[in-house]
């Protein structure tokens, strides 16, 4: 009950959207539709829980639609830039591990682990890169950027979530008293990264009006 408890902190970011809905926008909008569907599964999660003993199903599913639409709001960011290709080709190439590991190989009743440390990994890198360029390129203070503070939480949440798909495929072998402390503090983690993502939408400036003088 504690550990969802600490999952339902991803109701901060959802109220902090709500409330700054009119400036999201379509610069925002991905990410604030991960944040609505990771606002569903948690329950759903908790409800499977409850009745079959596990909640891999909609955590795989939450998995697959988390990385379309992360990288559909880098994508947006424009980190891409003009090569629509690839990141066509990106997100198809990762969305077809998925497809293999959790449909063709029958695992989507359990917990897979190739997609899930391809696409961490893959967010980690496009969030540094995305930082890269801000601090090169915009001469602004960036701590108070939603941009670079959702990448923060990003870089914080996938890097913890592949150190966190180590412990637990090598607790299936034979639990250590390091993976269980892995394993355990990942739901502190994920509050901590839900803040940072509440901040970060209560951040989002107002869209500028421009008249004509």
């Amino acid at each position: 009950m504690i550990l969802f408890l600490f999952s339902e902190s991803i109701l901060f970011p959802l109220i902090a959207g709500l409330v700054s809905f009119r400036r999201i926008g379509k610069a925002y909008r991905p990410f604030f539709l991960m944040i609505a569907c990771a606002a569903l599964t948690e329950p759903v999660s908790f409800l499977f829980i409850r009745t079959i003993h596990t909640n891999a199903i909609p955590n795989n599913l939450y998995a697959l639609a988390e990385w379309v639409l992360v990288a559909w709001q880098f994508h947006i960011w424009g980190l891409f830039g003009s090569r629509k290709r690839l990141f066509y080709f990106s997100v198809a190439f990762v969305a077809l591990i998925w497809i293999t590991e959790d449909l063709v190989f029958g695992q989507i009743t359990t917990f897979p682990p190739y997609f899930q440390v391809l696409y961490s990994f893959l967010i980690v890198l496009f969030s540094v890169n995305k930082i890269n360029f801000m601090i090169t390129h915009d001469d602004r203070k960036l701590y108070g950027n939603p941009i670079f503070l959702i990448c923060i939480g990003f870089i914080i949440l996938f890097v913890y979530k592949i150190i966190y798909e180590w412990a637990y495929q090598t607790s299936l072998s034979g639990a250590t008293e390091t993976t269980t402390d892995i394993i355990r503090l990942f739901s502190y983690i994920n509050a901590l990264v839900n803040a940072i993502f509440a901040i970060a939408l209560l951040r989002i400036p107002r869209p500028q009006k421009f008249t004509l003088s």
